[in-house]
């Protein structure tokens, strides 16, 4: 069961974003948890393992997603945190019922919790599918994949293998598209913290096979945000439309795909998904339709 929890507030005085404030987000995720079970905040953040939540960045009705900037005194804004794991959805849950008065410090400034929205998801049993159906993806904040290396180079491997030195992993960040990552990435996921039965290896020869395959794209830009010590990260935004071939078509690994992209809606995609990278929203397209057409 996932969980997401929409936090609606209002700062009495301005509130100047200089870094990315998906990174300010983090932050109050972490001051939430700590306040309701500090071992668990503590066991989640010295973790080397898939993390167990998602954050988004900061909302506001005027501006939209805020990646930096300045959050205007008495202008309400919002944030989005999603939990994988039930025991981080509670200890949120508590944390954001027991605070009294109910009062927020972001940055600079103590602001008013005005609304919290929960909302619950699983997993679909069924889904409707079709051969010919696309699936336009927006990528709304900052999107980046790894790609991880672990093979020597052809040099190396002419060397016996008693000569050959051990080969550390050598991280690629791809700043594109891509759906073997997009998906690759969400189906471990799934995997991890929906179904750990799922075939994830076949989905992945799937996915190598060109079963879900990149159509077009649209207004894609890369961003360069910086997080509290100066450090950078770059990711794309815009919108990619993916396609299932028709001699690839299978229809349990197209379900699995929709369950995955549903499943982002909470737990966003790619690297810093707890920094508010990766939020996404999707929409099916069948035939006829444009890709303007509605979702449903």
């Amino acid at each position: 069961m996932i969980t997401s929890f929409l936090v609606k507030a209002v700062s009495p005085v301005p509130i100047r974003f200089e870094t990315y404030t998906g990174f300010s987000v983090r932050g109050m995720f972490y001051a939430l948890l700590r306040s309701a079970d500090e071992d668990l905040a503590r066991s989640i953040h010295e973790a080397n393992t898939i993390s167990p939540y998602s954050t988004s960045v900061l909302e506001t009705r005027r501006q939209g997603m805020l990646f930096s900037g300045t959050v205007a005194a008495g202008e309400p804004f919002s944030f989005r945190v999603g939990c994988l794991d039930g025991k981080v959805s509670d200890a949120i849950g508590r944390a954001i019922a027991g605070r009294w008065p109910p009062l927020m410090r972001v940055r600079n400034a103590d602001a008013l919790l005005q609304e919290v929205q929960v909302s619950v998801w699983r997993p679909p049993q069924q889904l409707r599918v079709e051969e010919n159906m696309r699936i336009e993806v927006r990528f709304l904040t900052p999107t980046y994949f790894r790609s991880t290396q672990h093979n020597p180079s052809i040099l190396r491997r002419l060397l016996p293998r008693r000569f050959r030195r051990s080969v550390r992993p050598v991280y690629r960040y791809v700043i594109l598209p891509d759906p073997y990552y997009l998906f690759r990435g969400l189906a471990r996921l799934y995997k991890r913290f929906c179904d750990p039965g799922i075939g994830n290896r076949s989905y992945a020869e799937w996915l190598l096979e060109g079963g879900i395959a990149l159509e077009t794209f649209s207004g894609l830009r890369v961003h360069k945000v910086y997080d509290e010590k100066g450090r950078w990260s770059r990711g794309f935004t815009g919108k990619a439309l993916y396609a299932i071939p028709r001699d690839l078509f299978d229809r349990k690994m197209a379900e699995l795909t929709l369950r995955l992209l549903e499943l982002a809606r909470y737990s966003n995609v790619g690297g810093n998904r707890t920094a508010g990278f990766g939020v996404i929203d999707y929409r099916v397209l069948g035939r006829g339709d444009d890709e303007g057409a509605d979702r449903r």
